[in-house]
């Protein structure tokens, strides 16, 4: 078992917040991009937007986090969202969305022993959402790949 992390100094803790709200909002504007050029109604655009609703509330999630540590969020989005719209076509786009899903949890197992406990715990739920949402997203681009 590896050693336990040290516990992030409060500063330490809000940047890893804002990183992450950014990495959130990021993906949440993706997911908003890849369902404009979706056809809408079928099952993996309803798939892709629950996803964006469960990204959509991560940011609320984290932004309360940083509210209860008394400190500014940030406006920013993180630069997931550029690398997404480079990408040409959906099953490509639906499958760098969930490898920066999988870049979070790895983000969030990292620094998981680091947060203070209440953070933790929203952080797990977040976790949690994700490995979801990777599913989902796995599920999608194969079904995509089949409808070509």
């Amino acid at each position: 078992m590896p050693p336990a992390s040290p516990p992030f100094s409060r500063e330490q803790q809000i940047a890893f917040l804002n990183r992450m709200l950014e990495a959130e909002r990021a993906g949440a504007k993706a997911l908003m991009a890849i369902l404009d050029d979706s056809p809408r109604n079928g099952a993996a655009w309803a798939a892709l937007r629950r996803i964006h609703n469960d990204e959509a509330h991560n940011c609320v999630l984290i932004g309360k986090q940083l509210e209860r540590l008394g400190a500014d969020y940030s406006h920013a989005t993180g630069e997931f969202l550029d690398k997404l719209l480079a990408i040409q076509g959906a099953r490509a786009r639906v499958q760098f969305l969930a490898q920066g899903l999988r870049w979070a949890v790895k983000r969030f197992d990292e620094a998981a022993q680091s947060l203070d406990m209440e953070a933790q715990e929203t952080i797990a739920r977040i976790r949690q959402s994700h490995l979801r949402s990777i599913d989902v997203c796995d599920a999608v681009a194969t079904k995509l790949a089949e409808a070509r």
